[in-house]
């Protein structure tokens, strides 16, 4: 029985013929790459006769797999290179002016006449916002209309149905009900960021930081149901919603009814301010872009004409070249023409 025992572990412990010849071959596949590899790389440098070094004005020899005698040399040879190739790459770069850079340039101007608009719509937004609250503080200094009566709907057994929660309600206290209950399903989610806001001017996120989730809230201040409660209304608050006439013509007039029985402008200055708000949100991110898109173009310049891609790359115009050779061969000859003249005279 104990030689059963030994001889089925030993059969647990034996590994197929067919898999370990599949790891030799995995095993010796990686380290002939590895070997050509080596073999490869600096294979001609690595000689037992000594060899000279490349660096310029130097009668040493070379160390073994290098070019050079000391890092010294090798910089100093890079050097020489770019002194001599650089000057004329220059030349030919400001001869032939690229397609790719009046481009660029072309689209440096649109951004930046772009960044401007955006700027100027960002101020026009300020200045809504502080007419807004320019109303606002109208109305807190205004009396209540004596004469004004609270509109009855004809039909008082009217009914419609709430978007958000589906439930019937009466349409008198629609707009109530379903800025409550928009609220309430708005307060369920969350909008965060590690990151607080930082924005010239005012801030129009709320940015209230969560310490359990560590981010900063990104609802609108003026939307936020969860952090930025709506003030307590007063009996002898005003409304002070500016009326108009045709749906956009202003009278110069706001409504004088109370604030809390007032069911055609509720919440009117929230929503004003919000509109205006998310206004600005989308501007500001458009901003972000076209500082962006200029970052990008100002790269693609800055690369375009850089140390490295002149000495990499080189353009031949052999137009302008020609021209230049013609140019260069009259010099010449009006050259050799005035010598013969000078020597004729003295001849004389």
């Amino acid at each position: 029985m104990t030689f059963n025992k030994s001889r089925t572990k030993k059969q647990k412990k034996t590994i197929p013929k067919s898999k370990r010849r599949e790891k030799y071959l995995l095993h010796r596949k990686r380290k002939d790459s590895c070997s050509d590899h080596e073999q490869t790389y600096n294979e001609h440098l690595k000689t037992d006769y000594p060899r000279q070094c490349y660096g310029p004005k130097c009668d040493k020899s070379a160390r073994y797999g290098s070019k050079y005698c000391s890092d010294q040399c090798g910089m100093n040879l890079a050097k020489t290179r770019i002194l001599q190739v650089l000057p004329q790459r220059l030349q030919e770069w400001s001869l032939s002016p690229t397609v790719a850079e009046d481009k660029n340039i072309k689209a440096l101007d649109q951004v930046r006449k772009q960044q401007i608009e955006v700027r100027h719509i960002l101020q026009e937004l300020d200045k809504r916002h502080k007419e807004i609250d320019f109303i606002i503080e109208r109305a807190k200094h205004a009396i209540i209309d004596p004469k004004w009566e609270n509109d009855v709907e004809k039909d008082e057994e009217s009914s419609m149905y709430c978007v958000t929660c589906g439930h019937e309600i009466h349409s008198k206290t629609a707009i109530k009900h379903m800025e409550k209950c928009f609220n309430k399903y708005e307060s369920q989610a969350s909008f965060g960021s590690v990151f607080k806001t930082r924005i010239e001017g005012n801030n129009m996120f709320c940015d209230f930081y969560n310490p359990i989730n560590r981010t900063y809230c990104k609802r609108l201040r003026v939307l936020c149901p969860e952090h930025c409660k709506d003030p307590k209304i007063s009996e002898n608050d005003v409304c002070g919603c500016p009326l108009v006439t045709n749906v956009f013509s202003p009278t110069g007039e706001f409504c004088r009814a109370p604030k809390k029985s007032c069911t055609k402008h509720y919440v009117w200055e929230k929503l004003r301010r919000a509109e205006v708000d998310l206004e600005r949100v989308r501007q500001w991110l458009k901003l972000d872009e076209l500082l962006d898109k200029e970052r990008q173009i100002r790269a693609n310049m800055s690369n375009r004409a850089g140390v490295l891609a002149l000495m990499l790359h080189s353009t031949y115009n052999h137009e302008l070249m020609e021209r230049l050779a013609k140019a260069q061969d009259q010099q010449t000859i009006q050259r050799e023409m005035e010598k013969a003249r000078q020597k004729s005279n003295v001849h004389s």
